[in-house]
């Protein structure tokens, strides 16, 4: 599909990117050009209505009762999922493993899902074999409106002019975006960014007066260092948002200073699992489409304050139920400010499992922002390269055209890296004049081999 799409004059690809972006929009807001716009929906917009309540308990009972009775998998484990009487008794239930998911997929779909009233979806596998699944089309309209909330919470108005920089090849180097003619948003593919095109994207942004940005921390960050390598300055972007990558300190300060805004970061899954997003200074489980358990190794409850697994009750996945799934991220959650259970608050996302470095001591580490905010500023894209229990340490980087560096430039990046995770490490930099990006387009700051 996406080679016939290729193929086509720029003016048709326009055509079908307004198109399907529109029927994205009302499967999502059911917002219909000029009958039911999505300026109207978000002005109707009412975030109390979306995001949080005192019913918790009543939905996860009413989700083990559904599962039980139309989903095979929990029909053949019925025992082991009663009805509960407290949120305390949430931790006598089974954890639901990625493992237990991939391997009896067939059997986690719901027989109340038919082609009319769901979609397919599959993870980006970034740990491991991608997921598929269905979501509901009622679960996934409330989903979005809870995003469409916390948009507003933030003052973001998403009817606004939009730039979106997807992880598929929508556009090429000669015309970066395809536009949606309707609602004025804007589509660019991120695998065009370079230093060679970074005077198209540009003007693409300030010839249209875009007001929000979203996309991957690693491409809007990557985006702003080469908007300063050229020395070039964008005033109409107000807000950027930022999601499916863990959000670095250096990166969102860095967009923060460059546009003079703050950064809405948030945090969800193909699978429908939870949603939480930065209000604040801080992440907000909405907890209408999901519950968060913060665990140990032995999925044994953590003090606030301590990292540990996310385990998630999803009440947006009715037709492929999530419950206390291992969704295989990491977080602290934040002492609550109230008396209220519900309103859960977390301080920081760690991401993947995969992203815990453990050193030759055996040490376990995850804080790399406060290490990579030392490489040199002049970097338009980086990313480090480590080896589980190895002392071998390699930096990747896009330096600008005509720029050379030596490890000299690196000596603050070394002190600071060694300096939290002890003496003895061997630096070695090799600069590339493109990333080769894996699956949707990502870019990892740090990658961990074994």
């Amino acid at each position: 599909m996406m080679r016939l799409y290729s193929l086509l004059p720029v003016f048709l690809q326009h055509l079908l990117i307004t198109i399907k972006n529109n029927h994205s929009y009302y499967q999502k807001y059911r917002a219909l050009p000029w009958l039911n716009s999505l300026s109207s929906i978000y002005k109707k917009l009412q975030p109390t209505d979306w995001i949080n309540d005192a019913h918790v308990l009543e939905r996860i009972n009413a989700l083990l009762a559904t599962a039980k009775q139309h989903v095979p998998y929990y029909q053949v484990h019925a025992a082991d999922y009663p009805q509960l009487r407290s949120l305390t008794e949430l931790q006598n239930l089974p954890v639901l493993t990625k493992a237990t998911l991939r391997t009896n997929s067939s059997l986690f779909i719901s027989d109340l899902s038919t082609s009319r009233n769901s979609y397919s979806f599959k993870t980006s596998g970034s740990t491991g074999s991608p997921l598929q699944g269905v979501v509901s089309l009622d679960d996934l309209h409330h989903r979005f409106m809870t995003v469409l909330s916390s948009l507003k919470m933030n003052g973001i108005d998403y009817s606004k002019r939009v730039g979106r920089f997807l992880g598929a090849e929508v556009a090429d180097t000669s015309t970066v975006y395809r536009v949606d003619f309707i609602n004025r948003h804007y589509l660019f593919s991120i695998y065009s960014l370079s230093e060679e095109s970074i005077i198209k994207y540009y003007n693409a942004i300030t010839s249209n007066s875009l007001e929000i940005l979203e996309g991957y921390p690693s491409t809007i960050y990557a985006l702003v260092q080469h908007l300063k390598a050229q020395n070039l300055q964008i005033n109409c972007v107000q807000h950027v948002i930022t999601t499916a990558e863990k959000l670095l300190d250096y990166q969102k300060d860095a967009i923060m200073h460059y546009f003079g805004c703050s950064v809405m970061d948030y945090y969800g899954s193909s699978e429908g699992s939870a949603y939480l997003f930065t209000h604040e200074g801080v992440y907000h489980n909405a907890n209408t489409v999901g519950y968060v358990e913060i665990v140990d190794e032995q999925y044994l409850p953590v003090a606030p304050g301590t990292m540990g697994r996310m385990l998630i009750t999803s009440f947006t996945s009715s037709f492929m139920p999530l419950i206390r799934y291992d969704i295989g991220d990491y977080s602290i959650q934040l002492p609550s400010e109230t008396s209220s259970p519900f309103d859960l608050q977390f301080s920081e996302l760690f991401g993947r499992s995969e992203s815990v470095f453990i050193t030759e001591e055996g040490v376990h580490f995850t804080r790399f922002s406060l290490c990579l905010k030392y490489l040199p500023s002049i970097l338009l894209e980086s990313q480090l390269q480590l080896v589980q229990r190895s002392k071998q340490v390699k930096v990747v980087c896009v330096l600008p055209n005509g720029v050379s560096l030596s490890t000299l430039d690196f000596k603050l990046f070394e002190q600071k890296f060694q300096s939290m995770l002890g003496s003895g490490y061997q630096f070695t930099y090799e600069s590339v004049l493109q990333f080769e990006k894996r699956g949707r387009g990502k870019l990892s700051a740090v990658q961990i081999m074994t």
